[in-house]
């Protein structure tokens, strides 16, 4: 049995509560002519977000299709409207990358 706790809509969280970013970004890549280039390059752009941000980073769906793929990220903080930002940064960081494409995004604050 998991117990819940209603949560502040926004600010900071209450003393020793944390906050949890999932992001998820679907991505066309294209020019890629194989997967082998395509997961070079997710995982190259994998690399500089992780290196970048404090967040966990992967390539989470479309693995086996040859121009898209579907990176997943989770991000931690006491403050939610941080870890907002946060996120959404990681978000501007990957539509500002000149290999990849976003075609979707999502954002849940849990």
């Amino acid at each position: 049995m998991v117990a819940r706790r209603t949560r502040p809509a926004g600010g900071s969280s209450p003393a020793g509560e944390m906050a949890v970013a999932v992001v998820q970004a679907d991505l066309l890549v294209p020019g890629c002519l194989s997967l082998k280039e395509k997961r070079s390059v997710v995982k190259g752009l994998l690399e500089r977000a992780r290196s970048r941000f404090n967040a966990s980073v992967a390539e989470v769906g479309a693995q086996d299709l040859l121009q898209r793929a579907t990176v997943g990220a989770a991000l931690v903080a006491n403050d939610r409207r941080l870890l907002s930002s946060e996120a959404e940064a990681l978000l501007a960081f990957l539509a500002g990358c000149p290999d990849v494409q976003v075609l979707d995004r999502q954002v849940e604050i849990l």
